[in-house]
């Protein structure tokens, strides 16, 4: 499963579509029947029978008794994508020409589609035609703006905004903003806790896919497994959620156990690498006051590659016992111009 398909198996469930109208396009929620909206196949084929593959396809209907409906197209993109609003175009049109065909127009003979992108990518989506809201009538027909060839939900700058804390589609945009594993187990422990099994399941298959590629430095994909393996037993013990940010939880720590450990590790080795640069310069200045600048500068050339510590202090005692700058370079194998001698 890659990182779309997380996304598209999550938003496979009647709960996230009804979260996402409520949540993100509260005017298009207010008009129409949210329980539960009908799944429809997301692929068409357009007009010169190309097939064109989408993520997602939900319809709901309106509330007003007209048997109007309203069809989403829900695309997944982790990526920006600068033709974005050309597909979502193609998409729209084929799955009305596929509402046509089917005879399963509204009773006006209307078919209504609004394109949807959801984008989790980290930096802003940049690509054109994006909207950040939907024109709604007041008989709840669903427009975007002028300028707008889809409805853009921007997962990681809408977590900003004051989202309701009881809305799945904001808790897992809370989710994926995320920075570290601390972080997640915090919005774990805000996550609504009236999720059915089936929701968990596709979050933890979410989250498994998701995370490893937040934070590469962890074992976040082992840690994940683990919990879908054990979910049969936390959901017996405790609440999942709770459950889950307890585990992010000690991800955490051993995540910045790890990275302490990485971290001096480095540390130690740029400061033995400081002290070899230090040594090395250190001989280039002895050599230069006894030989000349030129003998000086071929010998911290030939010295750039040379990192045993032991091997630089021969070097320095051959400064001391060389009578020239010639003879030190020989017997180092380097010429006074800086190359290796043959």
């Amino acid at each position: 499963m890659n990182h779309d398909a997380a996304w598209k198996r999550l938003f496979g469930l009647p709960v996230l579509i009804e979260h996402l109208l409520d949540g993100f396009a509260r005017p298009i929620a207010e008009r129409h029947d949210l329980g539960p909206p009908l799944q429809l196949p997301a692929d068409s084929v357009d007009a010169d029978a190309r097939r064109l593959r989408g993520d997602a396809a939900w319809r709901v209907k309106f509330r007003d008794g007209s048997g109007r409906s309203l069809v989403l197209l829900i695309e997944f993109q982790s990526k920006v994508d600068p033709s974005m609003a050309a597909r979502m175009h193609g998409y729209t049109g084929a799955a009305r020409e596929r509402l046509r065909r089917q005879d399963a127009s509204d009773p006006d003979g209307g078919t209504r589609v609004l394109p949807v992108v959801l984008y989790s990518g980290d930096p802003p989506w940049h690509a054109p035609g994006g909207a950040a809201e939907v024109i709604v009538t007041a008989d709840g027909e669903a427009w975007l703006p002028l300028s707008g060839a889809y409805l853009l939900l921007d997962a990681n700058r809408r977590a900003r905004e004051d989202l309701p804390r009881d809305n799945l589609v904001a808790a897992v945009f809370r989710l994926n903003a995320a920075k570290t594993p601390g972080g997640m187990s915090d919005r774990l422990r805000a996550m609504p806790r009236d999720l059915g099994d089936e929701a968990v399941r596709a979050l933890i298959d979410w989250m498994r896919m998701v995370f490893p590629k937040r934070f590469p430095q962890s074992d976040a994909a082992e840690v994940i497994a683990s919990l879908k393996r054990e979910f049969p037993e936390i959901a017996k013990e405790e609440g999942v959620m709770m459950a889950l940010a307890k585990r992010a939880q000690e991800w955490e720590e051993e995540y910045g156990r790890q990275g302490f450990e990485k971290g001096l590790k480095q540390g130690l080795e740029r400061g033995v690498e400081r002290g070899l640069a230090a040594e090395r310069e250190l001989l280039g200045r002895l050599a230069a006051r006894k030989f000349g600048a030129a003998a000086g500068d071929a010998l911290v050339r030939h010295l750039a590659s040379i990192s045993d510590p032991d091997s630089l202090a021969g070097v320095g005692e051959r400064i001391i016992d060389c009578g020239t700058g010639t003879e030190l370079l020989g017997w180092l194998g380097a010429d006074s111009d800086g190359t290796d001698a043959q």
